[in-house]
């Protein structure tokens, strides 16, 4: 039989003989053990042979040694991988990889029944006690004082008894070494299933939640919905009530956040529903705490218990049977794609195709769809349906959405970071007991710092990026790249000419608390970004915070405006929005105008009536009109017109080849070379080949970036075709580079 070890960079079938036992032997999907050059490997069985390969006739093959877990994937499940790995053009082992929860194949085999821990028993009246030495007795009497009974290491290590006296009395038989499984903190934290009635009862619906929700019901299995619902419109509870009805069908749930910042919240709101039948997976997890994740969701797929599984993208391949529905909340976020490692897939994708596999209903809900969902919904042969919330609970307004032009304040005299209009409605949160949260685009201290006499940026020495300032609460300054993480002290002289005069620019969260709190002296201030929110449980603990009323103000990036239900606030600002407006590529717009829109959204979500500041020095830019008159179904039809006629994604596809070496010569060459050896098959399939060129940040970590650019042909509509990339084998390809250069494979990428 054929068994898939991680040996090596990339991972490889090996074959094993499967030896005779009373349980009948390996099985394709099992998880086993078997031994690689001497050494014990844990492996999923992936075939078996009528005949054996003839680079191994004639060599001793050696047995899979034991079955660690029992159909660790099923064939539905290595079939959904096979189309993930044709759909990104990866290799099976490599995706494989991908999707199996890291740290569960290795180098050493663990058990599938846990970790085993030993405990040392007193046994009564098995030997006369009098000839024994003191120590020994000293141990007898402290297991006495222990219920006859104590683990084995604490006896060693806290206890102080060495293991030469637990041996004796071993040895004696009056103590006898009993070994137990233990459960990972994981494993206790996620429980089982108790019966007991859930903690929340379900909320009245209104009459567009109860309409969305029959719909969903009544939906043919495998069918894809698109929930469009202004923010504070109630699709946490649509998600919630349509999770219920699958679980008393017996069907487990599955329900999918762009970041794990939104955890917290989807599953606290989760266990108050469903208790114990929540399961959690993301990388804040260990590697461990994801492996009995997965172990909990095959347990309850042979038991016939329903699960509530919440988790980020990796989460789209947990092994839920049966499964009955499939939620992607914020589908619009470009966070469901992996662009690295491969494969390059995007979780509504496999989400598709899962449902279309086992049957399962398929929700995308969001308060700005993407084109790609939007478009699913509205021409003929897309497959979705739409479903509307248009109305906040309890008939709440929407925010008004107020621009500030910073060309006013300079032309007036004011050259502060925040507005005089920003800072006046600020002035005002403590007297009304309100909150407010404030968009930065960076975080750090500063953007980046340049010399005032050469006009030199500071660069990463790793990468072409400019190192960002940061700053610690005692005044110390460093500079970090958030590229490569490298970090080096500010220096006192610029490296290009000498001179000695610095000048930062830009403007970080550091820099914006800085100022709010030189200014407003009597605010509560907390920061939320990535550097902010690291450990577990960080994003819980600060939110929570925050939610609790120990600060006023909420400064952070852009992870501030998914997702939260924060009710006392009033207020969502936005500064220098004009770093988000003008970026360099095809999607800016959408997923600029997706941005504030989900921030606004933030605002009067309470009793309170809420409201939007966005600083800009462009306030005529279509992005931000479209904002102020709240019509992004209008900025929809708009786009897609423009993307129509030039033949833009959606309507037609794309593929980004990108390759890294050691040296910009060496990675130009291999890219030149690539291109030359697959422009014709690219031809002849209707595909366009622009490149190769640079990437846009064209050094990371010290290897240089280039990138080839595939467009496909257009279709009459914009939904997928599902046709494989006029592309050579994903090896095939890796062969026509030199050693040192590597390659991703990204079809239909969200950033070109």
């Amino acid at each position: 039989m054929q068994v898939w070890l991680e040996a090596g960079s990339e991972g490889q079938a090996f074959t094993y003989a499967n030896a005779n036992r009373p349980d009948g032997g390996a099985r394709v999907g099992d998880l086993v053990r078997v031994r690689l050059q001497g050494r014990h490997h844990s492996g999923l069985v992936v075939g078996h042979l009528e005949r054996l390969p003839a680079d191994v006739r004639g060599k001793t093959i050696l047995p899979v040694e034991a079955v660690l877990q029992r159909a660790a994937v099923t064939p539905a499940w290595q079939e959904l991988i096979r189309d993930v790995a044709g759909a990104c053009h990866t290799g099976l082992f490599r995706t494989l990889r991908s999707a199996l929860p890291p740290g569960w194949l290795g180098q050493r085999a663990r058990s599938g029944e846990g970790r085993r821990q030993w405990w040392l028993e007193r046994v009564e009246g098995a030997g006369e006690e009098a000839s024994l030495t003191a120590r020994q007795r000293d141990l007898l009497a402290h297991l006495r004082r222990h219920g006859d009974r104590r683990r084995l290491q604490d006896l060693v290590r806290r206890d102080g008894f060495g293991r030469g006296v637990i041996s004796a009395l071993e040895e004696r038989g009056l103590l006898r070494r009993v070994a137990e499984r233990v459960d990972s903190p994981a494993r206790q934290t996620l429980g089982r299933a108790s019966g007991d009635p859930p903690v929340e009862v379900s909320r009245p619906l209104t009459p567009y939640q109860e309409t969305a929700l029959a719909a969903i019901g009544e939906a043919q299995p495998g069918s894809v919905l698109l929930l469009w619902g202004v923010t504070g419109a109630g699709k946490t509870e649509v998600y919630l009530q349509a999770a219920a009805r699958e679980r008393q069908a017996g069907r487990s749930v599955l329900m999918l956040a762009p970041e794990i910042g939104l955890i917290p919240q989807l599953v606290d709101r989760c266990r108050s529903r469903f208790g114990d039948a929540v399961v959690e997976y993301h990388s804040g997890l260990s590697n461990g705490q994801r492996v009995e994740t997965w172990r909990r969701c095959l347990e309850a797929a042979r038991e016939g218990e329903s699960l509530v599984a919440v988790g980020t993208r990796s989460a789209v391949f947990l092994p839920l049977d049966p499964l009955g529905l499939i939620v992607l909340d914020e589908e619009h976020d470009s966070a469901y794609k992996q662009e690295s490692p491969m494969p390059c897939y995007h979780a509504r994708d496999v989400a598709r195709q899962r449902a279309s596999r086992s049957g399962a209903r398929l929700l995308l809900g969001s308060a700005t769809p993407s084109l790609e969902s939007w478009l699913a919904c509205h021409d003929p042969g897309g497959g979705a349906r739409l479903l509307r919330l248009p109305e906040r609970i309890g008939a709440r307004p929407l925010p008004e959405v107020r621009l500030v032009d910073m060309r006013l304040e300079l032309a007036e005299g004011h050259r502060r970071l925040i507005s005089r209009a920003l800072m006046g409605r600020l002035e005002r949160l403590k007297e009304r007991q309100e909150q407010a949260v404030v968009l930065v685009p960076r975080r750090g201290y500063h953007a980046f710092l340049s010399c005032r006499s050469c006009g030199e940026a500071v660069l990463c020495p790793h990468c072409d990026v400019a190192l960002t300032v940061h700053r610690h609460s005692s005044g110390r300054e460093w500079l970090r790249c958030h590229w490569c993480d490298h970090r080096q002290d500010p220096g006192d002289r610029c490296g290009h000419c000498g001179s000695t005069a610095f000048k930062p620019f830009g403007a970080g969260t550091q820099r914006v608390m800085e100022q709010l709190a030189e200014e407003l002296g009597d605010l509560r201030l907390l920061r939320f970004d990535h550097d902010s929110t690291r450990g577990r449980d960080g994003h819980r603990r600060l939110l929570e915070r925050f939610a609790a009323g120990e600060a006023d103000v909420l400064v952070g990036t852009q992870m501030l405006a998914k997702g939260m239900d924060l009710p006392r606030v009033t207020l969502a600002a936005v500064l220098a929005a004009d770093g988000l407006l003008h970026r360099p590529d095809l999607r800016s717009g959408e997923q600029c105008l997706q941005l504030l829109l989900q921030l606004a959204g933030r605002a009067g979500r309470g009793e309170q009536p809420g409201e939007v500041l966005v600083q800009t020095y462009c306030p005529e830019h279509p992005v931000l009109r479209h904002l102020v008159d709240g019509r992004y179904e209008r900025f929809l039809e708009e786009e897609l017109a423009q993307r129509r006629h030039g033949g833009l994604v959606p309507f037609s596809r794309a593929c980004l080849l990108r390759l890294a070496g050691p040296t910009a010569s060496a990675t130009a060459t291999a890219a030149t070379t690539l291109a030359e050896r697959i422009r014709a098959g690219l031809e002849s399939a209707g595909w366009a080949l622009i490149g190769p060129a640079p990437a846009p940040v064209a050094r990371v970590a010290g290897r240089s970036r280039w990138q080839l650019l595939l467009h496909g042909p257009a279709h009459e509509r914009g939904e997928d075709t599902g046709s494989p990339l006029p592309l050579p084998a994903e090896p095939e390809l890796r062969a026509m580079l030199p050693r040192g250069v590597s390659l991703a494979i990204d079809p239909d990428p969200l950033a070109l």
